[in-house]
């Protein structure tokens, strides 16, 4: 946030700051000792109004006590919305409810002040909703981790959410529960705050991030803080001391949660010191069943309604377990749809892995691929391995440029491509640079020899110039009775050592290292060579 004391030449117009803005870098200046002074005395004469009035005028009491709710839940929103306003994203969305959840209780406290200071009428209603409101945006922001979900899960979500909310309102302000201190009424609230609690620590396991942990905890912190103010207000005041020094037991909650809000506005966390922090792998279970546990608490509490509206209770509970269907069913949709898109990039992957980029044709992994599928076949079949180097290359890429030279390798590849195509299991690779390979099957190898020299010959025909003249092909081939004879990498090698002594016998020609079996050279390489020339010219 801009300090106010910087010059006001940096800013180009003058921005008025926020009442929030304000507020918070009020609170940033101030000396930290100096407002937790400040709050423990002010800690000191509530208790010490609330000892005096208490047995006195237990409605005035219980009115401070109230106020004094009204204000503590106020600052906790205060504090949430400061961790919203830093957050991103679905962060930014849950923090916000989190805030306004506080928001909305601590408007629903402050009628019941003013009953008690100015004997005002009651708004239990209004009450009613401001608190169930609360506890519904509670358990969104605690089970629904939006990262990843589709739109329409969220609104089914939601959709629970408001069930859970007239469930909550019917449940409490009804014919049957109007009092407001009716045991059922708080033991239900109590048994909510526990749960949210409890719900809140399990959502913890579901983290998928250090930013998204601490906000699971935090709020875990104030739900079981918010539940110690219910269980001392509600049942050792209420229930167990039937109002016999009642607002003295709002003290404790009332000091926890407001040392927390506190804590929060002092404390905070960069979103890059978050992030990059270490973090464990979340639970995917976790994350899957949380936003169910709103189907259970809405069949839960719909049990209860039953006493009071078998029709409302009927339909409620068959609505939020339509809901529950329909989001089962939608999250199937989208895991499908994710996995199909999954196995579609999988597949386009696999095929820049194994494919040259700039020819399209395969590369030396997609040749191993080939050549292992061989090896593992049962049935050994003879092959040949061209492997070919365009001559004069660097000469006619350094002298008409490298789009000149991608023309050359790629009208090679064509060549490569329509030849492999013509025989059966045949496979042509880049093996980078101006180094190709092509893979033939069931060819024996004198035919091998006859296919280089065509495409010796068609290929040298092509008038690609170099610095000497045009470019040209030399070829050196090897071949096996069975794949099993020998490694890839032995193939290759042998196929290498051909091209060599093409290469030193003046380029521009095919030559032919021995036939290999099991180890044992079956032909001479000279002879052979020799003999598939005289074959080649007599054809």
């Amino acid at each position: 946030m801009r300090n106010f004391l910087e010059p006001h030449a940096a800013q180009p117009a003058i921005v008025a700051p926020s009442i929030a803005d304000a507020c918070r870098g009020w609170t940033q200046r101030m000396p930290r000792p100096f407002v937790l002074i400040l709050s423990a005395l002010t800690a000191v004469v509530i208790c010490s109004v609330h000892t005096l009035v208490a047995a006195a005028n237990t409605v005035f009491a219980a009115g401070i006590g109230y106020l004094c709710l009204t204000l503590v839940m106020f600052g906790c929103a205060s504090a949430f919305w400061t961790r919203a306003r830093s957050a991103k994203g679905t962060l930014y969305i849950r923090w916000s409810f989190i805030s306004a959840a506080a928001l909305a209780a601590s408007i629903g406290y402050f009628p019941s002040s003013t009953q008690g200071f100015l004997n005002t009428i009651p708004a239990r209603q209004f009450q009613t909703a401001c608190f169930n409101a609360s506890e519904a945006l509670y358990m969104l922001a605690t089970v629904l981790f939006f990262a990843g979900v589709a739109r329409s899960v969220v609104i089914v979500d939601i959709l629970q959410a408001l069930l859970f909310t007239l469930i909550r309102f019917n449940l409490i302000y009804s014919p049957v529960t109007r009092d407001h201190f009716n045991v059922s009424h708080l033991l239900i609230g109590q048994i909510m705050a526990l749960f949210l609690f409890l719900v809140a620590m399990v959502a913890c396991l579901g983290a998928a991030s250090r930013a998204e942990l601490s906000l699971l905890r935090t709020l875990s912190c104030f739900l079981g803080l918010r539940f110690i103010t219910f269980f001392l207000a509600n049942q050792v005041s209420y229930t167990w001391l039937h109002f016999e020094h009642c607002s003295l037991w709002d003290v404790p909650g009332e000091a926890l949660l407001a040392g927390f809000a506190l804590y929060l506005l002092y404390t905070s966390h960069s979103a890059e010191e978050l992030e990059s922090a270490p973090f464990r792998t979340p639970s995917i279970t976790v994350r899957n069943l949380m936003p169910s546990f709103l189907a259970l608490v809405n069949l839960i509490l719909g049990l209860f309604l039953f006493r009071v509206s078998f029709g409302l209770a009927a339909t409620t509970i068959s609505m939020s377990l339509l809901c529950y269907v329909a989001r089962t069913v939608l999250l199937q949709t989208q895991a499908q749809q994710e996995k199909s898109f999954l196995e579609s990039r999988n597949e386009q992957l696999e095929g820049l892995a194994i494919r040259d980029p700039l020819t399209g044709i395969g590369n030396r992994r997609s040749l191993a691929g080939v050549y292992s599928r061989l090896q593992a076949a049962e049935d050994g079949e003879c092959l040949s391995l061209l492997l070919m180097d365009i001559d004069y290359f660097k000469q006619a890429n350094d002298r008409h440029g490298h789009l000149h030279g991608d023309k050359v390798l790629v009208a090679l590849a064509r060549k490569l491509e329509s030849l492999a195509s013509s025989v059966a299991g045949g496979h042509c690779a880049r093996f980078g640079g101006d180094e190709f390979a092509l893979l033939l099957l069931n060819v024996t190898p004198q035919k091998a020899f006859m296919l280089a020299e065509e495409l010796r010959v068609l290929f040298s025909a092509h008038t690609f110039e170099a610095e000497n003249g045009r470019v040209s092909l030399s070829i050196g081939i090897a071949s096996l009775n069975s794949a099993h004879d020998l490694p890839l990498e032995s193939l290759v090698s042998h196929a290498d050592q051909a091209l060599y002594s093409a290469k030193l016998l003046g380029r521009n020609r095919v030559e032919v290292q021995p036939v290999w079996k099991t180890g044992i050279i079956v032909e001479d390489a000279s002879a052979l060579t020799s003999n598939m020339e005289l074959q080649h010219i007599a054809g």
